[in-house]
């Protein structure tokens, strides 16, 4: 805006003075909105944390539940073994391992100078007819194009569990069959043209099966992973062996250990968000009542372990000691370390489980870092919506304000044009009254040396 009048710069205040006025309402939503965010940052935030102890909590009360139990062997080359569910301590013997499951390999009996332009069959009683065999079923199919490479694309499309692919060598080229999974099968591919099935890949590898005594029970399965066998244990077969293997399902207390570690850590992360948003130099959550509800739920849960049974009757008898001063915990892993198995099982008893014991104080930090019903998520999406509020305020008094401003300007620039207008004819009438009093008295009247 371009103000030319003798009150151009008072013309210009009073507009700045008008808009500085008017953003006041506009500034105020602009700050409750930043806190509004500032919230929601620091609650997303908060929420992993949570997240993170909640998950800590659950993997010791499956701990406690599953007594941490670890499945190991006696011999990893020939077998090797995992916990897959299993409650109880036991042990397994795998007398021995006759053989480890394979999958069935073949290669065509004949090479092929053109893997484009060589025919597969040459038969005119079924032209193009083939048919590839994997164990009890057949697939029939013909040779839309009639070289290896059209015979590949057909058998990869076959869906059959069989994978082809070509070959290359300084003799020619070769069609090579592999089975997708292993176990002794079938599998041949027979040229059909002629009227009589010829196979015409070779025989020499038709996948084995898994064969071992467990228990001296003579086991034969098609694949080297077992799990439908011993309940809650997954042993792999991984080599052959003469010598007995024995499976233990054991107690772990490096399993506990590192459990107890990582709920201290998260803890003490935990600890450390809340404090950062309680008292006069508090965050974005200062007063909000998840802060309040989760130390209460923190203080219960230190202060809530205690029993009279077994040898392990406090989390101090696990080496996790409380710091009153600041609220955080410490862990000492020698003191689990230096436990015998019947402590060991002691001291999972007194974590409980998933819905008991220590572990059971999971539920009640999952309803604050539920991703879907938790507290935490319950209040993000409140100032989700609070934002989008604020957001819609905030740009209708933007627009009020800009149509405000250009109205206000388009007044003061039509004054500043109309006191310009005066200030032009106040020049003309002095000068017009200057000329007549030249013309009367032969001087301008009251104009200096007059």
């Amino acid at each position: 805006m371009n103000l030319t009048g003798q009150y151009a710069t008072d013309f210009q205040a009073i507009l700045n003075k008008a808009v500085q006025t008017a953003e006041v309402p506009l500034t105020q939503l602009q700050q409750q909105d930043s806190q509004v965010l500032g919230a929601k940052t620091a609650l997303g935030s908060l929420e992993s944390t949570v997240a993170a102890l909640t998950s800590s909590l659950t993997a010791l009360g499956t701990d406690g539940a599953n007594l941490a139990l670890a499945a190991t062997s006696s011999n990893s080359a020939a077998v090797t073994a995992t916990n897959s569910g299993a409650t109880s301590p036991a042990t397994y013997t795998i007398n021995s391992v006759t053989t480890v499951a394979t999958s069935a390999s073949e290669t065509s009996l004949g090479s092929y100078t053109d893997s484009g332009s060589t025919p597969i069959t040459t038969g005119t009683a079924n032209a193009g007819a083939m048919q590839l065999v994997v164990g009890s079923h057949n697939y029939n199919f013909t040779l839309t194009n009639n070289n290896l490479t059209g015979l590949m694309n057909q058998i990869n499309g076959l869906n059959s569990g069989i994978t082809a692919s070509i070959l290359t060598t300084a003799g020619g080229n070769y069609l090579s069959l592999q089975a997708n999974s292993t176990g002794a099968t079938t599998l041949q591919l027979n040229d059909e043209s002629s009227g009589t099935g010829t196979n015409i890949v070779s025989a020499s590898n038709q996948g084995t099966n898994a064969e071992f005594h467990l228990n001296n029970i003579d086991i034969k399965q098609a694949s080297n992973t077992v799990n439908n066998v011993i309940p809650g244990l997954t042993f792999n077969i991984v080599g052959t062996s003469s010598a007995a293997t024995t499976l233990t399902l054991a107690s772990d207390p490096s399993q506990l250990s590192n459990d107890l570690q990582t709920f201290v850590t998260n803890y003490n992360a935990l600890a450390t968000a809340v404090k950062a948003q309680v008292g006069t130099s508090g965050g974005a959550l200062v007063g909000d009542s998840v802060i309040n509800q989760l130390q209460q739920t923190m203080q219960h849960m230190i202060s809530h372990f205690s029993s009279s049974t077994g040898t392990v009757e406090s989390l101090s008898a696990l080496g996790v000691t409380f710091n009153g001063i600041d609220g955080t915990l410490t862990f000492d892993p020698t003191v689990v370390g230096a436990m015998g198995s019947s402590q060991i099982i002691d001291a999972l008893k007194f974590i409980g489980s998933t819905t008991t014991g220590l572990g059971a104080f999971s539920q009640s930090f999952d309803q604050f870092s539920n991703p879907v019903t938790g507290l935490i998520q319950t209040e993000i999406a409140s100032d989700t919506t609070s934002d989008t509020e604020l957001q819609k305020h905030i740009a209708s008094t933007t627009d009020q304000i800009n149509a405000m401003q250009k109205n206000l300007a388009k007044q003061v620039e039509q004054a500043d044009a109309l006191e310009s207008a005066y200030e032009s004819q106040q020049t003309e009438l002095t000068a017009s009254l200057q000329g007549l009093d030249l013309v009367l008295y032969g001087k301008a009247i009251g104009s200096p040396g007059a």
